[in-house]
């Protein structure tokens, strides 16, 4: 709540970018955009140490060590979902209630595909290459700015978000929660396609890795 607080203090009235700078519906607006956000970083983060963390599991042969994965991402999707459901209620309370509230499950389900499927990447990455997390965090905070998180997309940048899964996938929580126009066809087609490549292809990767993983942990 604290970066929420600081960004929307930073973009509307500091330097007065936010969409309708010095309007008060920009934390609504970030809100909607900074909790997916959150719980997309902290489940990646905390995947990529999964294994490592959890060796001793890892080493019964018999224990499914991808669960090890799920588990920080299902965990961090549990908080998301209640920061939203208090989202909700302050929408409520402000008199805004959501029209398009079903897409919601829809926005985390697919987030939580594709953040599964970054995790098991990493995690597997992770027991081979130590140095992994200072480039991860590097990653992220790329990832964060060339989001539309703090800002919509608009201008002439606006063909190059396009190409970042994260904007039709925050387009989603906006619809759902702020009741903004849906996603173009396209650009959720073309989410669906990333998540399932990454959710498959992590899956692959993470299983022709695993029966050396104990090995090297």
């Amino acid at each position: 709540m604290s970066l929420v607080v600081l960004y929307w203090f930073v973009f509307t009235y500091m330097i007065g970018r936010g969409p309708g700078a010095g309007n008060d519906e920009y934390i609504y607006f970030l809100i909607a955009g900074l909790l997916p956000w959150l719980g997309l970083n902290e489940g990646v983060i905390r995947s990529t140490t999964s294994i490592v963390d959890n060796a001793p599991m890892v080493r019964r042969m018999a224990f499914r060590s991808e669960l090890l994965v799920v588990v920080p991402n299902a965990s961090a999707l549990i908080f998301e979902a209640i920061g939203l459901l208090l989202f909700l209620g302050l929408l409520l309370l402000r008199g805004k209630p959501p029209r398009l509230i079903w897409l919601l499950p829809i926005a985390l389900l697919i987030q939580f595909s594709m953040q599964v499927g970054i995790g098991w990447f990493l995690a597997a990455t992770f027991v081979f290459f130590r140095d992994l997390l200072p480039i991860l965090g590097f990653v992220l905070s790329v990832a964060f700015y060339l989001s539309p998180i703090l800002y919509p997309v608009a201008g002439r940048f606006e063909s190059f978000f396009v190409w970042n899964p994260m904007t039709p996938l925050l387009g989603l929580f906006r619809s759902a929660m702020l009741s903004t126009a849906l996603p173009e066809l396209g650009s959720v087609v073309f989410l669906l396609v990333v998540t399932t490549v990454l959710f498959t292809g992590g899956l692959a990767y993470f299983r022709r890795a695993q029966g050396t993983l104990a090995d090297q942990i």
